[in-house]
């Protein structure tokens, strides 16, 4: 580990217990006739994840939460604009997600770091959602009861009808199985600020919440 990483991991166990998401990026998605949104979707979340997993902390947490500012439950669609929050500018300034990002710089718009505003009236969780029978998650269960490979498990389950929900999602490639996999996400909403953040490398919690503007 990089002394820089090393650094990342124990100020993350601090800001992460700072009050107020005080900071954030916006990343605007722009598809072409040849690019859908959800396959930026899924290439942008990709290279986010990866990259908040080279800043959490031990417990695997980060002080880095998501916000999708055009979610709609109803459509169900996420929107084109992905924003990253954070307790402090240099947190995000350590993430530097215009380098992860370098690749789909043609198809992605990211802002500088800017102060979230002061008069803020809303605060959700955007959470993930599991289904209790997602092929995925029964396969994991089923490599480990039977001391069997993830891959044959998951085979083994083709024909299995797997549970969804109606929550928008995103695809993404699991670096262990190389499995693609649904990550659905559902928002609540929040009657105050979270007095921690911690968040998970996805970006994402079910009691830590960000501010919605």
């Amino acid at each position: 580990m990089s002394w820089l990483s090393w650094f990342g991991v124990v100020y993350l166990e601090k800001v992460g217990r700072i009050d107020g998401m005080k900071h954030y990026q916006d990343i605007t998605l722009l598809p072409g006739p040849e690019i859908p949104l959800h396959f930026l979707w899924e290439k942008l979340y990709q290279q986010l994840h990866l990259a908040l997993v080279e800043i959490k902390n031990r417990q695997g947490h980060s002080s880095i939460g998501v916000a999708f500012p055009e979610y709609d439950a109803n459509q169900p669609k996420l929107g084109s604009k992905l924003r990253l929050l954070s307790p402090t500018a240099e947190l995000l300034a350590q993430l530097d997600i215009r380098h992860w990002t370098s690749r789909l710089s043609d198809y992605v718009h990211v802002t500088g770091i800017r102060n979230v505003p002061d008069n803020v009236q809303s605060h959700v969780c955007f959470r993930r959602i599991q289904p209790k029978s997602s092929n995925a998650r029964l396969a994991r269960r089923k490599a480990r009861r039977e001391g069997i490979a993830y891959e044959d498990a998951l085979a083994a389950l083709a024909t299995h009808q797997e549970q969804q929900s109606n929550a928008p999602y995103i695809h993404i490639k699991s670096h262990s199985s190389d499995q693609k996999y649904r990550l659905f996400i559902g928002k609540s909403d929040q009657d105050t600020s979270s007095r921690e953040h911690l968040f998970s490398t996805y970006g994402l919690s079910g009691t830590s919440s960000v501010p919605l503007f």
